[in-house]
């Protein structure tokens, strides 16, 4: 029989998934979670009520710092590593958070042909429409 193999995860995808996973858990759907860019490590294990709360607490580190709504199913591996890769390209781009008062969704786009326009914008500099 042919041998399986189990997709490898970064360590940080993985810190991320168990964490949102335990908010899940605890009964804290629609708060929000900090995470480390750089290793996902969780901002003190707190979930916040608002995303404003998360930013604020993270003390508006732009450069160091990624934030998580927690939702009703917890999160794969999978979906922490994209999301991971996402952040990073963003970061790596030049984009950073507004203000923490202006409550901006910075999720990624649901439709392949948003994500396809979202990538050719930052790619593009903000040239391509």
């Amino acid at each position: 029989m042919p041998e399986t193999k189990t997709p490898a995860y970064s360590d940080a995808a993985r810190r991320i998934a168990d964490e949102m996973t335990m908010h899940t858990l605890a009964g804290s759907v629609g708060s929000w979670a900090a995470f480390a860019l750089a290793d996902g490590q969780p901002m003190g294990h707190v979930a916040f009520d608002t995303r404003i709360e998360a930013v604020t607490a993270c003390r508006w580190d732009r450069d160091n710092f990624v934030y998580l709504q927690v939702s009703p199913d917890g999160m794969q591996p999978k979906e922490a590593e994209a999301f991971l890769a996402y952040a990073r390209f963003l970061h790596d781009q030049g984009w950073r958070l507004p203000n923490p008062e202006f409550d901006f969704d910075a999720s990624m786009p649901t439709f392949a042909w948003d994500r396809a326009a979202m990538a050719r914008h930052l790619i593009s500099g903000g040239k391509s429409r």
